[in-house]
């Protein structure tokens, strides 16, 4: 466990501190510890907690692998977990925003971009804990302020200088992260460093094929509570669904645009043919009056 204890940094371990400083304050509003409870009930939900578990279960399975093989070791729980509740997780939640497949190469190529190491870099050499404990709450601080600001146009001087503000911050900290690494290459590149940072770039490549298998089921469920309602003859409603499996099946940008294109062409027109099926997944139907 020592190792784990090891691998985080002071930047990390300042964020624990002030998440966990805020979850306590928290406790002591009972609206807060209201929420809580009910977001947990809602986690339990069945369908999200099977979602949840397939999720952990498909990690867990692809770590077990690494560890199989001599890629991963305790060291790596860290950045495991964060990887877990952060991009995955987030990920599941969102699932269904998406809504075709460059969603899938976009983030394929985002995991393996430059930008990675840019952000891995800046994640390496930190401040000493007291400075990270100081900067933490000063840096979200002015991101909020921004962020308010700028829904305001009588504030549009707060969100400027904030926005400056962050982002000769964010130089500094590259500037500074950037001639330690020059300084102390020898400690950057390292083997454990590189499994540091190939981690997070594996998981997120692995976890796309789940990510599209989830988001197709979300969808087609989605989709057939709605024709419940539009066809209300079971043989008809039967019939409509065997052909959209046909149509879309695994193609999620022609399931899309089946969910979206649908409704007309049934409620209007009672259109339940093949042929309709065909051209709403293309977006192109046209009505009998059009």
């Amino acid at each position: 466990m020592e190792e784990v204890f090891d691998s985080f940094s002071t930047r990390e371990l300042a964020i624990a501190i002030w998440i966990s400083i805020a979850l306590t304050v928290c406790m002591f509003s009972k609206g807060i510890r209201q929420s809580l409870v009910g977001i947990l009930k809602a986690l339990f939900a069945w369908k999200i907690f099977v979602s949840l578990l397939a999720f952990f279960i498909h990690t867990a399975l692809y770590v077990f692998v690494l560890y199989k093989i001599g890629v991963w070791n305790i060291s790596l729980l860290k950045d495991t977990i964060i990887w877990t509740f952060s991009f995955g997780f987030v990920s599941l939640v969102n699932i269904n925003k998406v809504n075709n497949t460059k969603y899938f190469r976009n983030i394929f190529f985002d995991s393996i971009k430059w930008t990675i190491a840019i952000e891995f870099v800046l994640n390496f050499f930190t401040f000493s804990l007291t400075k990270e404990i100081i900067l933490i709450p000063i840096i979200v601080f002015s991101a909020v302020m921004q962020a308010v600001a700028s829904h305001d146009s009588k504030h549009k001087q707060v969100e400027n200088l904030m926005k400056s503000f962050l982002m000769y911050f964010s130089i500094f900290v590259f500037l500074f992260s950037l001639y330690k690494t020059v300084e102390k290459h020898a400690e950057l590149f390292t083997i454990d460093n590189l499994k540091s940072f190939l981690l997070p770039v594996f998981l997120t490549i692995t976890f796309l094929p789940f990510m599209y298998l989830y988001n197709l089921v979300v969808k087609y469920e989605e989709l057939w509570v709605r024709l419940k309602f539009m066809i209300r003859n079971e043989d008809d409603r039967k019939r409509v669904k065997l052909q959209i499996l046909l149509v879309a099946n695994f193609n999620i940008d022609r399931l899309a645009n089946i969910s979206k294109n649908i409704a007309k062409p049934i409620n209007v027109y009672n259109d339940l043919s093949k042929n309709m099926i065909r051209q709403v997944s293309k977006g192109q139907y046209i009505g009998f009056d059009e």
